[in-house]
């Protein structure tokens, strides 16, 4: 065979090659740009601070630069050397992780999600095609290395062309955004049902959750499922679940920027609102508390003057927003009645291991409560409820009762016994009887909630007390700092800390050095799954277990391309 004929074939077979290698590489990194919502600087943030960049494919392509460098005798060779580097990255590719099953938060091929990938995948064809044409153009096989170094820089570039798709995009999106959003307008104002917005640095979601389930005890009541927060989300659901019956409309707000929640409120205009905390979380995104406070107080703008707002007075930027923003009827809650006039407060808190009783105090008189649910965060959130309830007209006693009935929600400081025999283990390891109580602390956690439930931790019932947790995220300048201090606090409480991944590792060792942890007190793991496994052998009848935190696939370990 001619040697121009045979490097013609090998470009050809290493463009199948590399097609493939791009398509399932490509889902892959379209699984971490769907997970920061495709906000082209976080995604691009993640990857350079992961080092996320191509490696396998990267070290196939120079290895077969380098023996093209070689001199030898045989015209054919190039092509030769062409081929088993396709092979190569065709065996590469067929090894990649499906990120539709695998990973903890896995790719949705949503409609956009295909578009942006589909377009990707254009783009890519397109180039390599047209490299690789100029290349078989060329009457000399040594061409072959200038369609490889093209093939590098493709490769290397895989990211870039999610960012670029999704740009390109942006006015189609926006187009479909803008109609989905009038049809929800349409329907709440068709339906016109009282809109009460949540925002807050933490507490959202819960508060959402139990005002639900108190206002629904006497009248239909919406509300976005899960943490749901976002200026689509919210569309989507409206569109999709509200109904005419629909007396109240609870909804969470999320601030993903300055001006996303004004979005918010003009889609769903707010007749109520509660602000549940300005804290520091979110401090890497928004940059300062101060920042946080506008966005925050977008929502508090946004009620009309003879609406409802009810603030968080156990936070001065929650004080001060409802001072800055007077309505009809404006109410405080809090713990701490030392900081200022509360006109609901809690106090005599009793924790058990199904939930907590406390006593809550409302336009002078006293009342006794359950409810299933364990810290002072989440029992704040409770309070938050009740008095935006209560301002709505419903009796105390009627919300005291629908507070029995709330429950505590999946991976927010929820206890659940489990049997040793069902947690995690290797082949061959013997099962033991008992049970452990697991406090499920996963979702999203912050300094105050930390706290908090290390408090939960050592005052519970129990045997040895264990905690297993990757540490807190997005707090900018403060995490290390914060890390650190909730881990010295956790050596006093805890007989062993179980650190998952790298992200706050350091932070954390070193703060719990400093509060007299030793060494046999705390171990590490590179995935929340092999932390969980250790437990199933270490693990004895009545151990309680508390799991702060889990991180998502962005922050926990390193990511292998």
């Amino acid at each position: 065979m001619p040697a121009g004929l045979a490097s013609w074939i090998a470009i050809l077979v290493t463009l199948a090659a590399g097609m493939f290698f791009f398509y399932k590489r490509q889902l892959r990194y379209l699984q971490f740009f769907q997970q920061e919502d495709y906000e082209a600087r976080r995604f691009l943030s993640w990857y350079l601070e992961k080092s996320a960049f191509d490696k396998k494919g990267s070290i196939t392509i120079i290895v077969a630069l380098a023996l093209f460098m070689v001199p030898l005798s045989f015209d054919w060779l190039p092509a030769l050397i062409s081929l088993l580097a396709a092979v190569r990255l065709y065996f590469i590719a067929s090894q990649e992780e499906d990120p539709t099953a695998t990973g903890k938060i896995r790719l949705k091929m949503t409609a956009r999600a295909k578009r942006i990938f589909n377009i990707s995948l254009a783009l890519y064809a397109v180039t390599a095609l047209v490299s690789g044409g100029l290349c078989v153009m060329q009457k000399v096989p040594a061409d072959v290395i200038s369609f490889w170094l093209v093939q590098l820089f493709l490769i290397q570039s895989q990211p870039f062309w999610l960012v670029i798709s999704n740009w390109l995009l942006k006015p189609y999106e926006q187009s479909i955004q803008d109609g989905f959003a009038k049809q929800a307008a349409a329907l709440l104002k068709s339906y016109d049902p009282e809109v009460i917005g949540i925002t807050g640095s933490y507490g959202k979601t819960s508060t959402k959750v139990i005002l639900k389930e108190v206002l629904g005890a006497v009248s239909p009541t919406f509300s976005t499922p899960g943490s749901i927060n976002s200026y689509m989300g919210v569309t989507r659901e409206i569109r999709e679940r509200l109904k005419p019956d629909h007396k109240f409309a609870v909804i969470e707000m999320g601030a993903y920027y300055l001006g996303s929640i004004k979005k918010l409120c003009s889609l769903t205009p707010p007749k109520a609102g509660i602000i549940t905390a300005v804290g520091v979380m979110h401090l890497e995104r928004f940059g300062g508390q101060d920042a946080v406070f506008r966005a925050k107080s977008e929502l508090a703008q946004a009620i009309p003057e003879d609406g409802i707002l009810v603030c968080n007075g156990d936070y001065e930027y929650c004080r001060k927003m409802a001072a800055e923003n007077k309505k009809r009827v404006t109410l405080l809650y809090g713990l701490e009645p030392e900081k200022g006039h509360l006109d609901a407060t809690l106090y005599d808190i009793k924790i058990e291991d199904k939930g907590s009783r406390f006593k809550i105090k409302w336009q002078g008189k006293e009342y006794d409560a359950f409810v299933g649910l364990l810290g002072k965060p989440m029992l704040s959130n409770v309070l938050a409820a009740f008095t935006m309830a209560c301002a709505q007209g419903m009796a105390p006693e009627m919300v005291i009762a629908a507070l029995r009935n709330v429950k505590a929600e999946s991976n927010r400081l929820e206890p659940v016994r489990v049997p040793i025999a069902s947690l995690p283990k290797s082949s061959g390891q013997q099962v033991k009887p008992g049970q452990i109580l697991r406090l499920n602390d996963a979702y999203n956690s912050n300094p105050i909630g930390f706290a908090s439930a290390l408090d939960v931790l050592s005052e519970i019932p129990g045997g040895r007390k264990i905690l297993v947790t990757p540490g807190m995220i997005e707090l900018g300048e403060k995490q290390e700092e914060e890390n650190r201090r909730l881990s010295t606090q956790a050596a006093k409480v805890c007989d062993l800390v179980l650190v998952v991944g790298e992200t706050n590792k350091k932070a954390i060792l070193e703060g719990l050095t400093a509060g007299g942890s030793k060494d046999d007190q705390h171990k590490s793991f590179s995935t929340m799954k092999s932390a969980l496994g250790f437990l199933s052998d270490y693990c004895e009848d009545k151990d309680v277990v508390l799991i702060e935190n889990d991180l998502p696939d962005l922050y926990e370990g390193v990511v292998s391309f």
